[in-house]
């Protein structure tokens, strides 16, 4: 059973004595399945991170991709569940080799910067991009979007600067360095015509 069925015989059994429209049953129906999927998704990173030795560089490597990919945009799969656990896969190996390069040594914060920089060029120049699935309609949104994600990419940049925490630098360097290479339009186009799903 697929999270879009449950979700619906959620709203089916939760609705049963309510006089709910179509619409309202629908809006009901995408909320359940956001959340079930954001939960889904939550305990599939938690728990990769803890198998790969790995869980506060996951959490870090997600928190801020995940949240420049909420202000950006990027590459889809053709479906919300299949795009969650690959998403969770590729964080939970961010935050392993985040936490490899933590215990090396070899990252210094001069390789951090350049990365950084790199995605806010990316981000000032691709951000937001949206897909068929989601396409995004007003162009004041647009702009709001591309510049908070802007805004994003330039405060991490100065937490980076900042910080004494090198799990943290180096995860959420990543992190944001993944979801902005997301935004490049190869990937934006093949997984649109379907050739990645």
């Amino acid at each position: 059973m697929s999270i879009s069925n449950l979700s619906e015989k959620l709203v089916a059994l939760l609705t049963d004595e309510l006089d709910y429209n179509s619409e309202k049953k629908e809006i009901m129906a995408y909320a359940i399945e956001t959340a079930l999927l954001f939960l889904i998704g939550a305990l599939l990173v938690v728990f990769l991170g803890f198998i790969l030795n790995a869980l506060l560089t996951t959490i870090f490597a997600v928190f801020f991709g995940g949240s420049l990919r909420r202000l950006s945009g990027g590459a889809h799969f053709s479906s919300p569940l299949k795009c969650m656990i690959i998403g969770s896969v590729i964080y939970a190996l961010i935050g392993f080799l985040s936490g490899l390069l933590v215990h090396s040594g070899l990252i210094d914060k001069m390789y951090l910067v350049p990365a950084l920089l790199v995605s806010f060029l990316l981000v000032a120049f691709l951000a937001p991009a949206d897909s068929e699935a989601k396409p995004i309609h007003s162009r004041s949104f647009k702009i709001k979007l591309k510049i908070a994600a802007i805004l994003f990419v330039g405060i991490s940049l100065l937490a980076v600067i900042y910080t004494d925490n090198n799990a943290l630098s180096i995860s959420a360097t990543l992190g944001i360095l993944y979801q902005s290479i997301t935004l490049l339009p190869h990937f934006n186009t093949q997984f649109i015509k379907g050739r990645y799903v």
